[in-house]
């Protein structure tokens, strides 16, 4: 996959994934919830994928509910704890996945007090209003560890010291898993994440649990503590247990190598002439590169390089049929030249130098042939 810069929205299963699921299937268990040897088996296993992927989270392993993914564990998270604890405020920002957009407009279209802090250029709240504002009424803080679509991070530590005591935070961790030192506990309430953001399959996930219990959302039988009912998804949990210790074993190996090949691309797409605005930071995500073109639609430069081989990602989305920026491009900010213009480039475990050179010529000559068409 030379060509594909999308690992932001997926990345490829991991050789060593694939195979311990193709083993497991070979031989499948039995139903983790039944007392006879195969269904002890299947616990086994459940296990210790659970304690493989509690290493990647910074997180005691009696802390992780599998769910599908981030998604669900978000809305747990948000929609039990709301129901559990009516009075809470949730505080958020209009920077984050649409999983938690979307939930907290529904709850506060049911009646939930919302308050959504804005974000300056960097990505950052205003932390002396958080610290007013958690100190006021009790409050759930809901945000991401690091934003994907801009690459910005969060100063985990510094909210976490903003916050007053007894605060709920959140962290949606889906981009930050296998990529930044992530924990739940010590001030971290609950942490999500998706096993297919780093090297696992779809379709799978956790909600790791320091603090308060939600209330389940999806009632049924007591798997997963009580918290997620239906029988768990063996193949896919063994799967993002293998994808977390492959991760945790070359994560910061991964991390400077990805953060020069983001540099080398950001140096060759600005050596041709053209009116490009960096938005990912320099301190951001390693493997991010978000840049604004100004002149030209974002989705014509996706376009344009899936034509040439190339898989990215635009920061527009589709509303009525018109292109628009992102709710994250208009929350940062981002001039009016290169709102709609945003392209998203994200690299990973296969990614090479060869790549980045074969972008940055694609990338140039897309831009060009867009601009003369405009």
């Amino acid at each position: 996959m030379g060509g594909y810069f999308d690992y932001n929205a997926t990345a490829p299963a991991h050789p060593e994934v694939r195979a311990a699921i193709d083993k497991l299937l070979a031989d499948p268990p039995g139903n983790p919830s039944s007392m006879h040897a195969q269904g002890r088996r299947a616990r086994a296993i459940l296990d210790e994928a659970r304690r493989l992927t509690a290493s990647l989270l910074g997180a005691d392993p009696s802390m992780l509910v599998f769910t599908s993914g981030a998604t669900e564990s978000n809305n747990i998270v948000l929609r039990g704890m709301t129901a559990k604890r009516p009075e809470l405020t949730v505080v958020t920002t209009p920077i984050e996945h649409h999983s938690i957009v979307a939930t907290v407009a529904a709850l506060e279209q049911a009646g939930s007090a919302v308050v959504r802090l804005p974000v300056d250029s960097d990505a950052k709240i205003d932390f002396e209003e958080l610290s007013r504002l958690t100190a006021s009424r009790p409050c759930l803080v809901a945000t991401s560890w690091a934003n994907g679509e801009s690459g910005h991070i969060t100063d985990v530590e510094r909210l976490l010291d903003a916050v007053a005591p007894g605060t709920l935070v959140h962290l949606d961790a889906a981009q930050a898993a296998g990529r930044l030192p992530i924990r739940c506990g010590d001030g971290v309430d609950f942490l999500s994440v998706s096993a297919h953001k780093f090297g696992g399959p779809p379709g799978v996930g956790v909600l790791a649990i320091a603090g308060d219990t939600p209330l389940p959302i999806v009632t049924g039988g007591p798997q997963e503590r009580g918290l997620r009912a239906g029988t768990e998804n063996v193949p896919g949990i063994v799967g993002m247990g293998e994808a977390a210790r492959v991760a945790a074993a070359a994560r910061e190996r991964e991390w400077e190598r990805l953060r020069e090949l983001r540099e080398e691309l950001w140096r060759r797409i600005t050596q041709r002439p053209g009116d490009l605005l960096r938005i990912s930071p320099a301190d951001g995500l390693a493997n991010t590169l978000t840049v604004g073109v100004a002149g030209v639609a974002g989705d014509v430069v996706v376009s344009g390089l899936d034509l040439e081989g190339f898989s990215v990602s635009t920061g527009s989305a589709c509303a009525a049929g018109a292109p628009e920026p992102s709710h994250v491009v208009r929350g940062l900010g981002v001039d009016e030249r290169y709102r709609n213009g945003v392209v998203r480039m994200s690299m990973g475990r296969n990614t090479t130098e060869e790549d980045v050179v074969a972008l940055a010529e694609a990338f140039a000559t897309v831009v060009e042939r867009a601009r003369r068409a405009a």
